[in-house]
Order: C-alpha cells, then sequence, then structure tokens
C-alpha cells in the first residue's frame, strides 16, 4: 500500500527506561503512521508483551553500523517467547494481614486470587491470598520476546531496526488573514504516541517522501535506509528534507507533542472569483432579441506559492483574525517545491456580480450575438484582487471579444484590484457559432 508519508529522522540519546524497550533507543524514523526504531546491538534484545504487540515482526533486522560498508551480512535470526512467572521463586508470604513478620516460600501455583506456597523452612505447602504476598523486585506476569543474531561478530559495530506502530506524526496548517490585507501562514507538526512509554531526543530531522510498508499483510515491506548525517542536500531516494529541531524533546505517554516548523518562502495571494458560463435559453417567442439579468457571489480564493521547500499533506484551518473567526478548513494535498495550488472556500457577499445581457438571433445563419454588460462591486473596507472568467456551455460553440471587437478566443478571463467601497464596470460580446452538423 503506497501512502504518502511524513518521516521524521530523530538523532537521540535516550535515557534507559525500564517499562519499555523503546525507550532507548538512538536513532528513530517516525513516519505518518508509524516509526522505525534503530539501535546499537550489543546482543539479545527483550520485548514485554506490551511492546511486541506494537512492533512489525519481519521488520527486526539487523545491519551495520558503518555508512561506508556495503558488504551484505548473513545471519541468523531466532525469536523465543519466555513464559516470565513467579512459578518456582521465592517470595515473602504473610499468612493472615495482621502477621508483621513474612515467611520466605517458593510459588508452586498461581491462581489470581489465590496462591499456593511451599515454605522452605518447612516444605509444608499452605494456601494464601495472593495480595498477601510478597516479592522482592517487580513480577513479571506476561511473557517476554527475545530477539537473538547468531553468529554475534563483535569486532563489527551493528545496529539492529525494527517498526513500531504507537509512535507517528502528522501535519496541521494555519492561515490566519488580517484585515490590512496581511496574512499570515504556519506549520505545526504533531507528534503522537500511543504508548505508556516516554520517548527522548535532542535532535530532530523532519524529512517527507512516498514510503510503502504493509501492515498485516503479506506483502513486502519497503523502508528508506538511509545514514546519520546533518547535511541539507542529502539525497534519499525520493526523501526531502523538511525541516530541523535542534533541540532536546520529550513525548510523553500517550501524548501529543505540537513543535512549530518555520518555513519562510510561503505566500499566500487571497482573491476573489467567480465563473460565469454563458447559456442560450430557448425563445420562447417569435422575437430575435431577449434580455437577462443575473446576480452573483463570488467566491474566495487563496493560492498557495511553495518556493522554499516539500509541504506534506496536512488539515489546514483557516482565521480571520481581524475578528478572530474560523472561516474555514480544507486538506491541503503535499506540494513540490515551487508548486502552487489554488482551492476555494466558499462565498463572500461583500463581493457582487451584477449582470444584464442582451441575445440577438440571426435565423438566417443559426448564430447568436450576446452582449454582456458587468458591474463588480467590493463592499469591503479593503482593496481586493478579482479573477472573473466567462465560458460557454459545453453543447456551444462561441467566441468572445472585447469592447473593443478584439478577439479573445474561447473564454474570456479579467483580472483587476479593485479599491475598498469601489465598483467597475465593463462589456464584452460573444458571438455563438451554428452548430456543424
Amino acid at each position: 500500500m503506497a501512502i504518502l508519508c511524513l518521516i521524521i529522522f530523530i538523532y537521540a540519546f535516550t535515557t534507559f527506561t525500564p517499562q519499555s524497550a523503546l525507550s532507548d533507543s538512538t536513532t528513530v524514523r517516525i513516519y505518518d503512521s508509524f516509526a522505525e526504531i534503530c539501535k546499537p546491538y550489543n546482543g539479545p534484545l527483550r520485548f514485554r508483551q506490551v511492546d511486541w504487540d506494537n512492533i512489525k515482526h519481519e521488520s527486526i533486522i539487523l545491519q551495520s553500523a558503518s555508512d561506508t560498508n556495503n558488504t551484505i551480512l548473513f545471519f541468523e535470526r531466532r525469536i523465543v517467547r519466555i513464559n516470565s512467572n513467579m512459578i518456582g521463586k521465592n517470595v515473602f508470604v504473610r499468612k493472615y494481614a495482621e502477621q508483621q513478620n513474612s515467611t520466605v516460600c517458593q510459588l508452586i501455583k498461581d491462581n489470581g486470587e489465590y496462591s499456593v506456597v511451599r515454605e522452605i523452612e518447612t516444605g509444608r505447602y499452605i494456601r494464601v491470598q495472593s495480595d498477601l504476598i510478597e516479592y522482592s523486585h517487580e513480577p513479571q506476569s506476561s511473557s517476554i520476546y527475545e530477539v537473538s543474531f547468531h553468529p554475534f561478530p563483535s569486532a563489527i559495530p551493528l545496529t539492529v531496526t525494527y517498526v513500531v506502530n504507537s509512535l507517528r506524526w502528522t501535519t496541521r496548517y494555519i492561515l490566519r488573514t488580517f484585515a490590512d490585507g496581511r496574512n499570515q501562514f504556519q506549520v505545526l507538526a504533531d507528534i503522537i504516541n500511543s504508548s505508556p512509554f516516554s520517548y527522548h531526543f535532542n535532535v530532530t530531522h523532519l524529512m517527507a517522501g512516498e514510503i510503502s510498508l504493509a501492515f498485516g499483510s503479506s506483502k513486502s515491506s519497503s523502508l528508506v535506509a538511509t545514514t546519520i548525517s546533518s547535511k541539507n542536500n542529502m539525497d534519499y531516494s525520493g526523501i526531502h528534507l523538511f525541516s530541523l529541531i535542534n533541540k532536546s524533546l520529550t513525548i510523553e505517554p500517550n501524548s501529543i507533542l505540537t513543535l512549530p516548523i518555520i518555513l519562510p518562502q510561503i505566500q499566500i495571494k487571497i482573491s476573489y472569483v467567480h465563473t460565469l458560463i454563458m447559456t442560450i435559453p430557448s425563445i420562447i417567442s417569435n422575437s430575435d432579441t431577449t434580455i437577462l439579468s443575473g446576480k452573483h457571489k463570488f467566491q474566495r480564493l487563496y493560492q498557495i506559492s511553495n518556493s522554499s521547500s516539500f509541504l506534506p499533506t496536512g488539515h489546514l484551518l483557516l482565521y480571520d483574525s481581524s475578528v478572530n473567526v474560523l472561516t474555514g478548513e480544507c486538506n491541503l494535498p503535499a506540494l513540490a517545491e515551487s508548486e502552487k495550488y489554488e482551492f476555494e472556500l466558499g462565498q463572500d457577499s461583500d463581493i457582487m456580480l451584477v449582470y444584464n445581457r442582451t441575445l440577438t438571433t440571426n435565423r438566417a445563419t443559426n448564430s447568436t450575438l450576446v452582449t454582456t454588460n458587468v458591474l463588480v462591486q467590493n463592499y469591503k473596507q479593503r482593496k481586493v484582487n478579482i479573477r472573473l472568467k466567462s465560458i460557454c456551455q459545453l453543447s456551444m460553440t462561441c467566441v468572445f471579444y472585447d469592447n473593443k471587437g478584439r478577439t479573445l478566443g474561447p473564454r474570456l478571463r479579467y483580472e483587476l484590484v479593485l479599491q475598498a467601497k469601489s465598483e467597475v464596470a465593463f462589456t464584452f460580446s460573444t458571438i455563438r457559432m451554428a452548430q456543424q452538423n
């Protein structure tokens, strides 16, 4: 399954957290729906059940830690499920709650509410409540999964990587517009930790690109294997450097950490657009002249010009900051560097189009001359960019002319800057050509 992904390369020094084998990694690559853990391999790895349930087991691989060693390494991988429980271990038992001193016993059977123990000193078997049993260290009730590779050449530095689905990130965008015509475009990165464990990172590289990875199926997985580097002109086979966060990060358990991303070369242009479609109504009377009129509101159009870097797909919220009102939202697709993207978000009642249209039919040639008078009105307290288009309906063949009789082709496009509290009027003509049999 090909999905458009965002990649974070995180070079991290992580403090060891005994609750999870995921928390002591030195490198983490976080995607939009999963993460790849990369850590030095110094011997067998052990994962608790809660970790193992989040791991893509076939992704556990061993590779050379050197970025110059292209040798293919061959290892036998062993995964062993160890039933870790306290059966046969020594515990401390009180026969009743008020007993002050506990007795050393061997745990024989654990049935949840009650357990059977053997007293070391006397060899007698005792059935006691499980909450009266004390342990010298935290009991491990769930299974342990041990992963090891053989043979293990200690002279070669090795790293082990594996994929988990408890850590991911996504992108959000916020566009704020102001009464003076200014606007502000903000990029936010949400790092989402759905596990009960903490992560600690020092330097974060945000990368973006398309990663193919299949979860829960027999399809092969495709991961981008890259070496650690701080250069900004790296080639990751279609993967782009998005941003660099050069500070320590702590991702708390079951949390979302939101970070602002600075991208200075994003330009936003706001225009008001309308497309006037030319139609020829059925002439009911015998008159060769028909007069039509109408009124329309312009649509708000936003154009994003991206000249700084790759923009990942993400959710976009728009605010009118002059009154702090949410005015729209959309899903922004991934944009390459220098790519432009336009989207419309609703009508604006302050920008109006009023028109009247005169249709004169020539029955001899079976053609129609349409003269359109247009009035565009701006009721806002600021100037606005206007874009008006006119086209003919698909069943018609038309040619447009301006008010000086110059041919404009099969469509009209009119752009201007309309000052605050002002209006502009103009006229254009259209000839509907006879249909060819």
